[in-house]
This record gives structure tokens, C-alpha cells and sequence, in this order.
């Protein structure tokens, strides 16, 4: 089953988020077990567009899909990821439900979207262009970051185009005036919202769990997630080193 329908059928799936444009990194993340993706983020990272061919192949290599967070809402950067062969793309700050319609088209061929055919990596350079053509779906997940998001959440969920709503925990609370403070009424009121707002469209959930620990993932699975990202290549590692340094101290 692809990750598509599995998000859909709301299985809970893991991933890993990358930071760092290294092949060696993406693959020691992606021959975890458990691990069904990962995550090259553009947006807040030395990853760019000239690595992800090289990353995405170690993501192949152990059958976990390669997903993109945009930088922005650039439909040529979507594209270009795509065409490397991203299975699915992460949108940061979504806002308005006719504007990610009108931005996702441009991730779906003709006659349902206005992507551009072309003969690259994804479909093997032309080899596998009418399958590719015919049967790929685009994973497509707005995130929900802003008290605008929040309030739009509802009609973003009940777009068709969406696979899932995933909440940007950090960029979220800092808008609502206290940066990383997940406590806070008003972050737990918006979570609340967006979670009401992907259930009633039969969307999955999404979010970050920054500190990947097992009491923290299960937590998040009993509140109804199901597309959870762990940390981040370089938090995990730094978690890591942390625990076992402060061993005898």
C-alpha cells in the first residue's frame, strides 16, 4: 500500500526530518525500522533543490518515501521536487483554502491541474512516462501555523487535494505570542480546533513530537495524530549526546 492510501485509511505512520544535506544521514534515518518517511525541509535548512536526487536515493534504497517541506509556496520548487521523485509535499503556512487549491493544481497533471510534463528522474527519463503520468497522486499536506491557518482550517481540510493537516507547533504558539509554549490556553484551543477541523473532513493529523521520545510519540497517537515527525536529524542527535553526558555528573 502506498503512504497515500495509508494516510488516508488513517494509519499511524513515522518519519524522520532532515537537516542535513548529507546521504549518509538520510540513510541511517531512513534503515530504521518503523521509520515510513522522511522529510527534506527547505525552509529552514542547508538542504536545497541540488541535493534532493542524492537524498531521495537513500530514502529508495531501504522503501521509505521522500517528502519535501517547501521554502515557500513555489510551485517551481514543488515541481522540481516532484520530478526528483518527492512522493508528497509539505506546504508551511497555509492561510487560505482557495489559495492552496490554486497552488496545488499546479502540482497535478492535466486535465485535473496544470503541472508541467517532462522527461526526468521520476518516471526514468521518459521509460515509465504514461504510468507515471496516468497514476501518480501527489501527497499534499498544508500546514497549519498561524492563527489565520486556524481559523481557515476547516475549509483547507475539505479541499480534495488535501491528504492531511499537519500543526507547525513552534511557528504556531510564536503566533500566538509565546514561542514553545504548547501549554498555553490558547495553543491547546487552536490544536483543538485543527484537530475538530481534520476529523470532520476524515483528514489525519499531523505533528511534530520535537523531543522524539516513546512517551511523547504514544502520547500524540492517543490524541488522534497519525502522520507524526520525530525531531530532527540534528536534535536527535544532540538528545542523545545529552542524556549520556550528563551519565555520572
Amino acid at each position: 500500500m502506498t503512504l497515500k492510501k495509508r494516510i488516508a485509511s488513517g494509519e499511524v505512520t513515522v518519519g524522520a526530518w532532515c537537516t542535513i544535506a548529507h546521504p549518509q544521514v538520510v540513510e541511517a534515518m531512513a534503515s530504521i525500522p518503523g521509520i515510513d518517511w522522511v522529510v527534506f525541509d527547505l525552509e529552514h535548512t542547508e538542504v536545497n533543490v541540488n541535493d534532493l536526487a542524492a537524498l531521495f536515493m537513500a530514502c529508495e534504497k531501504h522503501r521509505v518515501a521522500p517528502l519535501v517541506r517547501l521554502s515557500s509556496h513555489d510551485p517551481i520548487q514543488g515541481r522540481i521536487a516532484l520530478d526528483l521523485g518527492a512522493v508528497g509535499l509539505l506546504i508551511p503556512v497555509v492561510e487560505s483554502a482557495e489559495r492552496f487549491a490554486d497552488l496545488a493544481r499546479h502540482f497535478v497533471y492535466p486535465p485535473k491541474g496544470r503541472r508541467g510534463a517532462c522527461l526526468a528522474r521520476i518516471n526514468g527519463w521518459g521509460e515509465r512516462f504514461s504510468e507515471y503520468q496516468t497514476e501518480f497522486e501527489p501527497i499534499l499536506i498544508p500546514q497549519i501555523e498561524t492563527p489565520a491557518g486556524v481559523a481557515q482550517a476547516k475549509a483547507i481540510a475539505s479541499l480534495p487535494e488535501v491528504d492531511a493537516l499537519f500543526i507547525g507547533p513552534y511557528d504556531l504558539s510564536a503566533s500566538l505570542g509565546s514561542a514553545g509554549d504548547f501549554t498555553m490556553p490558547a495553543f491547546r484551543e487552536a490544536e483543538r480546533s485543527v484537530q475538530e477541523s481534520g476529523r470532520a473532513a476524515g483528514k489525519s493529523l499531523g505533528m511534530h513530537v520535537v523531543t522524539p521520545r516513546p512517551e511523547g510519540v504514544q502520547a500524540r497517537i492517543d490524541e488522534g495524530y497519525r502522520f507524526i515527525a520525530l525531531g530532527t536529524d540534528i536534535i536527535c542527535l544532540r538528545d542523545s549526546l545529552q542524556q549520556a553526558a550528563l551519565i555520572g555528573k
